[in-house]
């Protein structure tokens, strides 16, 4: 039996690049978009899942499913997940993550 692909939980699933701090993959296409930040992260995936949306509603069950995924080091990112694994979520006013960072220093 093939292991299933998971996004989130403790065996979560590398979809990504590892050298790639912020990406977005194109699900349905299988296409990685590197990007420079977290925010140009979101802005791409939501303008791109806007326009999935779109495609879905205009062609219906003819449609083919495509969905943006923000990946951070390759793994599929939501702010939850990355402290659920004890990473720095990447948003510069999360307090969590600032407790972590002067913790840490």
């Amino acid at each position: 039996m093939d292991n299933p692909t998971r996004l989130f939980g403790q065996e979560r699933t590398r979809v990504g690049y590892a050298d790639n701090e912020w990406s977005v993959w194109i699900l349905g296409m299988d296409d990685i978009h590197p990007q420079s930040s977290l925010n140009d992260a979101m802005q791409f995936a939501a303008e791109h899942n806007a326009a999935f949306a779109e495609l879905r509603l205009r062609d219906g069950d003819h449609a083919i499913p495509l969905c943006a995924v923000v990946l951070h080091y390759g793994y599929a990112w939501t702010q939850a997940t990355e402290h659920a694994h004890g990473v720095t979520c990447g948003i510069e006013s999360c307090e969590d993550c600032s407790f972590a960072r002067k913790a840490a220093v």
